[in-house]
């Protein structure tokens, strides 16, 4: 804390009246050190809710949007974190091409077995539920609600809302630049459909079956 000038004369006065008119070093850095504002401390680092090993969420680097809170990523699963106004000035610069934005949304699966999750949210193979996401701020569960056709998950206290892969894209009708490459997934897909090598040797046959001797 700070003393006035009034202050500072009087107790230069009582040292020259001493025979000391230099303060002593140790007396100067100890107010110094009691005065100093303590240091900030470092963010917290946030991790992705959906990925089995938690990977940190990287920042996805944005210079023409201008926003107090970060948008990030995980670069394992391509999910967003957004809190407070990250997304209040839209989703990414106009020239931006990072693949985590234009990510396809695929079919839900189950966490256990990986089957693929009816329109309630439980498994068509084991029956069990999908479990609630964690908040990558204050690990509390989050809330399922819907935007656009979407569900996400919310955490109140936090104002943060997190974007599975391809429902950023979905909310906010993100289309991909020309040429970067998308993966196209089949979001009705089932597990009661024919395997992948069937359905291939079926459309074999029709295209070289007329060409065959009989």
């Amino acid at each position: 804390m700070g003393i006035s000038d009034e202050e500072w004369l009087a107790a230069a006065r009582a040292r020259a009246a001493g025979g000391s008119w230099e303060r002593d070093a140790d007396a100067v850095f100890a107010e110094m050190r009691a005065s100093a504002p303590l240091p900030e401390a470092a963010p917290k680092a946030l991790h992705c809710p959906y990925c089995d090993e938690h990977p940190p969420l990287s920042l996805l680097q944005r210079f023409e949007q201008q926003t107090n809170s970060p948008l990030r990523y995980c670069n394992t699963c391509y999910g967003f974190w957004a809190v407070r106004d990250a997304l209040t000035a839209g989703v990414s610069d106009p020239a931006e091409e990072h693949p985590a934005l234009f990510a396809t949304r695929g079919p839900k699966r189950c966490r256990n077995c990986f089957g693929h999750l009816k329109p309630d949210g439980v498994c068509a193979k084991c029956g069990k539920p999908l479990p609630p996401l964690n908040c990558p701020g204050c690990q509390a569960q989050m809330e399922r609600i819907d935007r656009e056709g979407v569900t996400l998950d919310q955490c109140a206290p936090c104002t943060g809302v997190w974007f599975d892969t391809g429902e950023i894209a979905a909310v906010f009708r993100l289309e991909p630049p020309q040429g970067l490459a998308a993966s196209r997934i089949d979001e009705n897909a089932t597990d009661d459909g024919a395997p992948d090598w069937l359905s291939a040797a079926m459309i074999l046959s029709r295209l070289f079956l007329p060409f065959l001797p009989i």
